[in-house]
């Protein structure tokens, strides 16, 4: 199954991160999000992995702020690759021969330099368009949930899009009034409530494209439409998940990953077997 990558976004909410710890550019401020670093790897090398652990090895990265950093880390990736053209005219899909991304097939695509996730998304809709269902990511969190049982929900309920929701992870509070009143009537963090949140995780079918219009983002107008027609699933999740928007954020995951408490990392449990899908396949 095709995995879209989506890495064009800025970080700034990440400026504030050392230079040491994103890839490649001389100013925390180059980096685009994926190529912070939370053990010494890119949380895009921790994506891809996590996707490659469960069979699905064939990326497209969608590529848009400092692009060129995304390019030489995945040529720094192995030693020996062979290109073949694909449906976008001169874009090559780098099928990767040996190093520790053996058997990778990654493909990068320039989808402008601010454009919105659901350009990036259109931008490589030749790449996508025979897939029977593919995946998406914001590219810019980490989670444990189990994969194949998120792509079977998707797959069985015919949704359009299916989306990973969680519990927010924060610690925020929120407040509720009296009735015409500035007296608050219950104050109360909002991890303890019934308050889910989109955390970027997609399974996606090429209808996808029909919702999508021109310049618009993925979620807010399309996902509406699909709400509307009963076409938008979503996957509830109560395990780990989170999103590395900031200096904290990235923090919180670097130390989980120093502490040896990684679980996004199924590739190193002994136990994790490798997933078989049952839904067709290219």
């Amino acid at each position: 199954m095709k995995v879209v990558l989506f890495c064009g976004g800025q970080g700034q909410r990440l400026l504030e991160t050392g230079a040491d710890q994103v890839f490649v550019p001389k100013r925390a401020t180059d980096a685009p999000k994926p190529m912070h670093l939370v053990g010494g790897k890119p949380i895009l090398w921790h994506l891809m992995k996590w996707y490659a652990t469960y069979g699905h090895t064939d990326f497209v990265l969608c590529v848009g702020f400092r692009g060129e950093f995304v390019r030489a880390w995945v040529g720094n990736l192995a030693g020996k690759r062979a290109d073949e053209p694909t449906a976008l005219p001169g874009v090559p899909r780098h099928h990767l021969l040996d190093g520790e991304a053996a058997g990778w097939s990654v493909t990068i695509v320039d989808s402008g330099l601010s454009a919105p996730v659901g350009q990036r998304l259109r931008a490589v809709r030749r790449l996508v368009d025979s897939e029977d269902l593919f995946l998406a990511n914001y590219a810019d969190g980490l989670s444990d949930v189990p994969l194949p049982q998120m792509i079977d929900e998707a797959h069985r309920s015919g949704a359009v899009a299916t989306l990973l929701a969680v519990r927010p992870p924060e610690s925020i509070h929120t407040v509720d009034f009296q009735p015409r009143s500035t007296t608050i009537s219950e104050i109360a963090p909002m991890a303890e409530q019934d308050v889910w949140v989109n955390a970027g995780f997609f399974v996606l079918r090429p209808a996808i494209f029909d919702i999508l219009h021109p310049g618009e983002d993925l979620v807010d107008a399309p996902f509406g439409r699909l709400v509307r027609a009963g076409r938008l699933g979503g996957y509830r999740y109560r395990g780990f998940w989170r999103a590395m928007d900031t200096a904290k954020d990235r923090l919180i995951l670097e130390k989980l990953w120093s502490s040896g408490v990684r679980p996004w990392a199924v590739w190193e449990d002994p136990a994790h077997e490798q997933f078989v899908p049952w839904w067709p396949t290219r």
